[in-house]
């Protein structure tokens, strides 16, 4: 077994993990105004790249609305895109990531402490995909126990570009957001990925 094959049913079998289904985010969402060279690229993007894969949506929506992220809060944050995460391969608990957040600025090496995971959808897939996302938080908080920088609460998000679930694993919960974000009111998308940086500020 490996990320890509867990279900919730299968995280709560084998190691506990209840779904539960709430607010992700402590205090209310500050909208972040997205830069103009955040709307143009989106834009140019969605004219002229056909939106046909998983692939082709990691690189035309979902890349460029991290970057800015990262841009956003580059005094503590790194983006990696593609890293194998291996926490636990026994247990399945291994495989590809399509991003990840590490809380670590302007690092060249995927390391400790993993704060977020971001899984790209298809259309079809996005909501059967929460178990795969659930999955690889739970293989990123046991890599930052392995590395000693051992972090409880792990944020993640599933999306096919237009549409962004994020989700909460705390303690033995995986909180899945009761609201969805939507491409269209990007300014609120960035707000949720900044609130997340900055709730390891406290």
């Amino acid at each position: 077994m490996a990320y890509r094959n867990f279900h919730l049913d299968d995280l709560e079998n084998n190691f506990g993990i209840k779904q539960s289904i709430g607010s992700v985010f402590n205090l209310p969402i500050t909208t972040v105004p997205p830069s103009d060279l955040l709307v143009q690229t989106l834009a140019v993007n969605r004219k002229y790249f056909p939106l046909t894969s998983e692939k082709s949506v990691s690189e035309a929506i979902i890349s460029p609305i991290l970057i800015e992220v990262t841009r956003n809060n580059a005094d503590k944050i790194s983006l990696f895109s593609g890293s194998n995460l291996d926490a636990d391969k026994a247990k399945g608990l291994n495989g590809e990531i399509d991003f990840l957040f590490v809380h670590r600025p302007r690092t060249l090496q995927m390391t400790s402490p993993i704060i977020n995971i971001t899984e790209a959808k298809l259309n079809d897939a996005i909501e059967n995909s929460i178990g795969q996302a659930a999955a690889q938080m739970l293989g990123a908080r046991i890599f930052n126990k392995k590395k000693n920088k051992p972090i409880e609460t792990i944020f993640g998000a599933v999306t096919n570009g237009d549409t962004w679930i994020f989700l909460k694993l705390e303690d033995d919960i995986i909180c899945v957001d009761n609201n969805r974000f939507y491409l269209q009111d990007l300014g609120s998308i960035l707000g949720a990925f900044n609130q997340i940086v900055n709730y390891y500020d406290l």
